[in-house]
């Protein structure tokens, strides 16, 4: 691996393809990313003033420099580190602080290879960019996780809620968004998935662009045109490909608005539930499936909703702190 550009790398210096020479080279063995997350606390662990008190500089550069040569005569990759020596070398006059401290290494470029994870509680949205550019608006009750270093070789997040996607192009590189054994990959686009953990289905809605649809019992995909709507049962896989003449109402959520076109009851406080961090309790179940219409803004409370939608005389309601029993009128 050259040196000079494992140097940029560290420094945030280099470009997208040295980037990812690097990041496939450290992949390629836990030698080499040990190899790199040395290198790092070398170079940057200047910055620690307790490392800088206690830690012999030069000795600990003649220790790094002796196991990269050990790992590079172990390792297939037996290029020359003699011009890393010298700039290490030169570095060394303003480093104060070096890698083994008592024999505890710390753990900073660790940091580039950890999981990512955004989240929303209850009642919460967000919205994030992530590393390539592309935006991801979170509802509530989502998380999203990703690997910040694998990024410029493999964009995929696993998401479990129920998320936004507006993707950067990249031809080259697909972006994959995982749930439950269902992956819903695209080039660039904009789409909505909904991947609840207490539902058993993964729901992916199309706006812009085309997205394609993978499953265990479908690993070649079903394609989805804009304006398609596709769930598919994370028990059986079979799927069901629904058409929206108006798909822009899936992300009323994303407006602050809650708009209702015959939803179930039962669809209805479920959302309510993610949205308020409240509770609901059926005295009688088959209030379940009563139908509703209607439009709200997230603003209101859930109190508010329920007044509106029990003027049909179809169920009362009343509340005990964050748990709210709907009854049978």
């Amino acid at each position: 691996m050259n040196e000079d550009i494992i140097l940029k790398y560290l420094q945030g210096k280099a470009d997208a393809q040295e980037c990812l020479e690097v990041e496939t080279w450290a992949q390629d063995s836990p030698e080499h990313q040990k190899t790199l997350e040395q290198l790092y606390y070398t170079l940057f662990i200047a910055d620690r003033a307790d490392a800088r008190d206690r830690i012999d500089t030069e000795s600990a550069l003649r220790k790094l420099k002796g196991e990269i040569k050990k790992k590079e005569k172990e390792s297939s990759y037996k290029r020359s580190f003699t011009r890393f020596y010298r700039m290490v070398g030169m570095a060394a006059a303003f480093i104060a602080g070096a890698v083994f401290a008592g024999g505890v290494a710390y753990g900073l470029l660790s940091d580039r290879f950890a999981d990512y994870t955004v989240s929303t509680s209850a009642g919460q949205r967000a919205q994030a960019t992530l590393p390539d550019g592309s935006k991801v608006w979170l509802n509530a009750s989502t998380s999203l996780v990703y690997k910040n270093s694998l990024w410029s070789t493999k964009r995929e997040v696993d998401l479990s809620g129920e998320a936004y996607f507006e993707v950067a192009k990249n031809k080259y590189l697909p972006f994959i968004v995982s749930s439950k054994k269902i992956n819903t990959r695209v080039l660039g686009t904009k789409f909505n998935v909904r991947a609840r953990a207490e539902e058993h289905r993964v729901v992916t809605t199309l706006l812009q662009g085309s997205v394609q649809m993978e499953s265990p019992i479908a690993p070649e995909g079903r394609i989805l045109k804009p304006g398609q709507s596709m769930t598919i049962d994370t028990h059986t896989y079979q799927a069901e490909l629904v058409e929206y003449s108006s798909p822009n109402d899936i992300l009323t959520w994303i407006d602050g608005r809650l708009r209702f076109n015959r939803n179930t009851l039962s669809s209805i406080t479920s959302l309510m539930e993610k949205l308020y961090d409240v509770k609901f309790v059926y005295e009688d179940s088959s209030l379940r499936n009563e139908q509703f219409t209607g439009d709200f803004s997230t603003d209101s409370t859930p109190d508010a909703i329920l007044e509106v939608l029990s003027l049909t005389n179809h169920f009362g309601f009343y509340r005990k702190g964050d748990v709210i029993h709907l009854t049978k009128q």
